[in-house]
């Protein structure tokens, strides 16, 4: 029970970790934007091939650990399911059960 909490814990802080890295990139991409807007294109077109490539990489890299992180949280809850399958029959009723409440108001 322990090291579920302590893997939990630790997938929320790398979720927190990519949606700080979209935020960055998001950011990058407006200061991008500003500068093609402001006409600046002679010696920012070098810059801003730059930071697409940049942005690309770094798009990538987000990627591929999401993808990492959804495939393991999948392999996780199929062993919980496999090794507890009353209970988790009975947590995803429960989860039914109350977002239906919370949907019909």
């Amino acid at each position: 029970m322990a090291t579920a909490k302590a893997r939990r814990r630790a997938e929320a802080t790398g979720f927190d970790t990519i949606v700080d890295d979209l935020g960055t990139l998001k950011r990058d991409l407006g200061r991008l934007m500003d500068q093609m807007k402001n006409g600046a294109v002679d010696g920012a077109s070098e810059a801003a091939q730059n930071l697409i490539s940049q942005l690309n990489e770094r798009a990538s890299d987000i990627y591929e650990n999401l993808s990492d992180r959804g495939e393991r949280s999948v392999q996780a809850i199929s062993r919980q399911v496999e090794e507890r399958p009353i209970t988790s029959l009975l947590v995803a009723f429960g989860a039914g059960m109350i977002v239906s409440r919370l949907l019909s108001r």
